[in-house]
């Protein structure tokens, strides 16, 4: 991990934390350091650039199929970056890894990044296109009705809240949740006051940036839509809950699993000790990185088998 972290500071041109930044300067640093660790991956059989219709605006999506062709799942996935962050580019190889170690078709959702459309408009922006798989995904050789969703960081977020929303009309529609390091409404817990500083690489300041950008009122902070943790646990599908160790959002995902199984729904929790929050995007340096994303997958699998 501290290999990593000595390879990400030369990535970032020595750009300080994102409270420092503008928000076009905080992107641009995002992107230029992501490209590097999308560089090397692997190669599918297909991979379709299409757009969906939504509620503000067209979605960009893309359908990655793997080598593998036989049936497989589809499995939607949210990229993280704190809501303001993040496209379908620089989460390109850990999409292709999950597609690849699991036969899954993934498909990756551009949603709308915050400020400029702040919540809940990329929740809408999913469930949009949740409508869409369900009634076009045949026709593109995606399976709607073997369905999970997975997402890392914010984007793990919002796919707890949009698997609540839906099951409210729709129950059973998504089979299984993949949620790498999310934040689930937890703003202060005993892993932000461990771990919560820039020796670890993200910061209070950072939080408040990502939070002021994506919600509106603060009273937001408290809408199930963003604190998931308040809303329909019992709604959920299984899950597997993966967590870093030296990650101020580890509460978070530890309180999740406690609520699932409060709430008898089948969850497992693994966290992976020793690496920073947004590890997964490291497999080419970092064996946990791998580690975590073949053990996704390998429960997807177990779930649709």
């Amino acid at each position: 991990m501290i290999a990593v972290m000595k390879k990400r500071a030369t990535l970032t041109d020595g750009a300080s934390d994102v409270a420092d930044l503008t928000l076009n300067g905080v992107r641009s640093a995002y992107n230029a350091e992501r490209a590097w660790w999308n560089e090397i991956k692997p190669e599918m059989h297909d991979v379709i650039n299409t757009h969906v219709g939504g509620p503000v605006r067209n979605i960009p999506i893309r359908i990655y199929k793997p080598n593998d062709l036989k049936e497989g799942p589809t499995l939607l996935y949210l990229h993280g970056g704190g809501w303001i962050l993040g496209n379908l580019d620089t989460h390109d190889r850990v999409m292709r890894l999950l597609a690849d170690f699991s036969g899954a078709r993934v498909v990756g959702v551009d949603y709308a990044l915050s400020p400029e459309y702040k919540f809940p408009v990329a929740i809408n922006e999913v469930r949009a296109v949740l409508d869409w798989l369900q009634a076009h995904g045949p026709d593109h050789g995606l399976d709607s009705a073997r369905l999970g969703i997975a997402g890392d960081s914010a984007g793990a977020n919002l796919a707890v809240s949009v698997t609540q929303l839906c099951h409210q009309q729709s129950p059973g529609l998504i089979q299984f949740l993949l949620l790498y390091y999310g934040a689930y409404g937890l703003t202060e817990s005993a892993s932000w006051q461990q771990y919560g500083n820039a020796e670890f690489e993200f910061t209070r300041e950072e939080k408040e940036f990502y939070l002021t950008s994506y919600l509106g009122d603060a009273h937001d902070r408290n809408d199930p839509r963003f604190n998931v943790l308040k809303g329909d646990i019992g709604l959920l599908p299984r899950a597997f809950i993966a967590a870093a160790e030296c990650d101020p959002l580890q509460d978070d995902s530890i309180a999740l699993y406690k609520a699932m199984e409060r709430e008898s729904r089948p969850a497992t929790l693994k966290i992976y000790p020793g690496v920073l929050h947004s590890f997964i995007h490291y497999s080419r340096m970092l064996d946990q990185a791998t580690e975590a994303l073949r053990d996704g997958a390998d429960t997807l699998n177990e779930c649709f088998s």
